[in-house]
């Protein structure tokens, strides 16, 4: 088996846990947050979707035509600050 082959078998089971955790989930099911961070799972779809179109496309040489709209463009001035945000929100406890 290639990495190639390894790394897409990796992220359809991710799709899959994904699909049957949110299976017969209400709208508002979704998007509660459900840890002190604020977290949702739709979130964490967002998070992944996100990583698959931006981080992994830059990554392979396949740059996504467009920018998810939560994603900040780095042309942003607050940029700076959404990063800071983020990396407090990950060290709160």
């Amino acid at each position: 088996m290639t990495e190639k082959e390894i790394l897409r078998g990796c992220l359809q089971e991710v799709r899959d846990a994904m699909l049957f955790k949110l299976n017969g989930l209400s709208d508002a099911d979704v998007r509660m947050p459900m840890v002190p961070s604020g977290t949702n799972l739709l979130g964490l779809v967002k998070h992944l979707a996100g990583l698959e179109y931006g981080y992994l496309g830059d990554t392979f040489g396949r740059p996504a035509p467009e920018r998810m709209s939560w994603i900040p463009s780095p042309d942003d001035p607050y940029w700076r600050d959404y990063a800071a945000r983020i990396r407090r929100a990950a060290t709160a406890t």
